[in-house]
């Protein structure tokens, strides 16, 4: 059994959030799976529901976003801020990069808009910044073979995004915000994007062992494919912080390989990863708070059941989140004969975020090219199953 520094010691892979807040949320898309636009109502809605989930104590206090950009508009900054604000909700905000120059160019407009619009009562919450979400993974020549018509970004052009946004935050209240990218562990581990790392403060890790279905990812292994890709990004952050932006299990939707999605084995996914891991020492973004409004995605990953709308998506969740009890497995505990921990060498999974910034939610494992976040997770197998890799872009979709 591998030795997981992450978990057992708190020393190189988390050292570099240990000493600051460590922030803990969901994430959010700008529309419903619909398509409709959500409102600040919607978002107030849902950062309440976050804060109020039952078993939690609060814990869940901050949001991940997709966009800057509100729903069905070009470049109007979007209503989660003034959500934020009224709900005193911390912000990891985020700038969807696979839209061409045009669409950088809108989401700049939009976060500088915001800036002047609401001052220091948005920019007191934001703890992060992230120039685009698995852009790198969908030029990859895997996520090319998975999802054909994905849309990304290469290396050159996403740090000539992250100059921009630096440029255009210097001189605001936001001059030093930490600015980061979000990709898949295999993205972060190619060579080929070190100029990336080289360009931002922290790495944001998107991490899905259930659609890591060339491997043995039944729930017994989700552990140590999860921690396996962690270690794995962090030996190749040269010191900075890893942040979990995305992961989770789903609660319904088909089997992937060893991978069944079930209620009981979301929690255990939960315990184990959240509750005995990572929780309250790495800032962690779970995916997701609900992503069945109106519809259900396939899979689903929802901690709260399906809803006709935010205002009845109340605060139960589909299990126990409590995290009482909750004690690893003999098999996962850490060896205590290496003390240097390990790197992992998997080749295994991505997250599965959308190609799209509208953050609806797609089921599946697929890719989106919208930055709504919707969840849109379309099950798309095939792209893992060449590599073992789970594609954020599709549960991106879904987000936006």
């Amino acid at each position: 059994m591998k030795f997981y520094t992450t978990v057992a010691t708190g020393s190189a892979a988390l050292s570099s959030t240990a000493s600051a807040t460590i922030y803990q949320g969901f994430n959010y898309g700008s529309t419903f799976t619909g398509g409709a636009a959500k409102k600040q109502a919607d978002f107030e809605a849902e950062f309440t529901s976050a804060k109020n989930l039952v078993g939690t104590s609060g814990a869940f206090t901050s949001a991940r976003l997709y966009t800057m950009i509100q729903g069905l508009t070009t470049s109007d900054p979007i209503s989660a801020i003034p959500a934020a604000i009224k709900t005193k909700t911390s912000l990891l905000l985020g700038i969807w990069a696979s839209g061409g120059q045009a669409g950088v160019t809108n989401e700049i407009a939009a976060l500088t808009a915001a800036i002047t619009n609401y001052g220091t009562d948005f920019t007191d919450l934001v703890v992060g910044l992230s120039v685009g979400s698995e852009d790198l993974y969908r030029v990859s020549v895997t996520g090319i073979a998975n999802d054909p018509k994905g849309v990304g970004v290469d290396p050159a052009t996403l740090v000539k995004y992250i100059t921009q946004v630096k440029t255009a935050v210097k001189g605001t209240a936001l001059e030093k915000v930490l600015i980061g990218h979000v990709d898949t562990w295999n993205s972060w581990t190619n060579s080929s994007n070190n100029a990336v790392i080289s360009a931002i403060d922290w790495l944001g890790v998107d991490e899905y062992p259930y659609f890591q279905n060339t491997e043995s990812n039944d729930i017994d292994s989700a552990y140590t494919l999860f921690w396996d890709a962690y270690n794995a990004t962090a030996g190749a952050a040269g010191g900075k912080p890893v942040w979990i932006t995305e992961t989770g299990w789903p609660v319904s939707g088909k089997t992937e390989n060893l991978g069944v999605p079930s209620i009981a084995n979301a929690k255990i996914f939960w315990d184990e990863i959240g509750c005995a891991s990572a929780f309250g020492k790495v800032n962690t973004w779970w995916y997701v708070l609900q992503d069945a409004a109106p519809t259900t995605p396939v899979p689903s990953f929802g901690l709260l059941a399906s809803s006709t709308s935010d205002a009845t998506m109340g605060t139960s969740p589909l299990y126990d989140l409590s995290c009482k009890n909750v004690t690893l497995p003999a098999s996962l505990l850490p060896s205590t004969a290496t003390a240097s921990g390990s790197t992992a060498t998997k080749t295994g999974s991505s997250s599965g975020s959308q190609t799209s910034p509208t953050g609806s939610s797609e089921t599946g494992t697929g890719t989106s090219s919208s930055p709504s976040g919707t969840t849109t997770k379309s099950s798309d197998a095939s792209r893992f199953a060449a590599s073992g890799l789970f594609l954020v872009s599709a549960m991106f979709v879904a987000l936006f």
